[in-house]
């Protein structure tokens, strides 16, 4: 009751951006005036984050699979996998490694059906929750078409669970993402 009382608070506040989409498509970029702005951005690219992670977590919670924080690196960049252990099915290895992008493209379809026109306002959290989303999802697709990453990464997970090359993953997270960035661009194309 209490989430779909905050969903609806939400819609109702940002009601009046989808109003004024004709207006705003002559209007140029909003441009981020204060550091509090880029703060925020920052502070939705951190959203996204979790978000993406959250999802992962859920679906391995909803498995019944415990899990365990693994360092990995792709080339010289150190990270962090979270990766659940004891004997997944395929069909386990697919969703729990694309649960983090059904996650972002879910808020990704909430953010531009919400504020079509966010591009030219200065909605800076959610501009870092979007962008995060489509940036994600671009690296992780350009991470399969070239077959690199390490084994529990979500591109080699998901290909592992589907049977298929990391490639055709890589395509299954590039057309949401170009479509999503597109969408930011021309907000009258939807």
């Amino acid at each position: 009751m209490r989430r779909a009382l905050a969903l609806g608070l939400i819609l109702a506040f940002l009601a009046p951006t989808r109003a004024r989409a004709d207006e705003s498509i002559e209007r140029p970029e909003a441009d981020f005036r204060h550091v509090s702005d880029y703060a925020w951005f920052a502070l939705g690219a951190a959203a996204g984050f979790v978000g993406h992670e959250m999802g992962h977590m859920m679906m391995d919670a909803f498995f019944g699979k415990s899990v365990s924080f693994v360092g990995v690196s792709l080339g010289p960049i150190p990270f962090f996998a979270i990766q659940p252990c004891c004997n997944l099915t395929p069909r386990e290895n697919y969703v729990i490694g694309s649960a983090g992008f059904v996650v972002g493209d879910v808020s990704s379809e909430l953010i531009l059906q919400i504020a079509p026109t966010l591009r030219s306002h200065r909605h800076a959290f959610l501009k870092g929750v979007l962008m995060f989303d489509i940036l994600l999802a671009a690296g992780y697709a350009v991470t399969g078409f070239a077959g690199i990453g390490p084994a529990q990464s979500d591109v080699n997970t998901m290909a592992r669970g589907l049977a298929v090359p990391s490639w055709q993953v890589g395509v299954m997270l590039m057309v949401p993402a170009a479509v999503d960035l597109y969408r930011y661009f021309v907000p009258r194309s939807v």
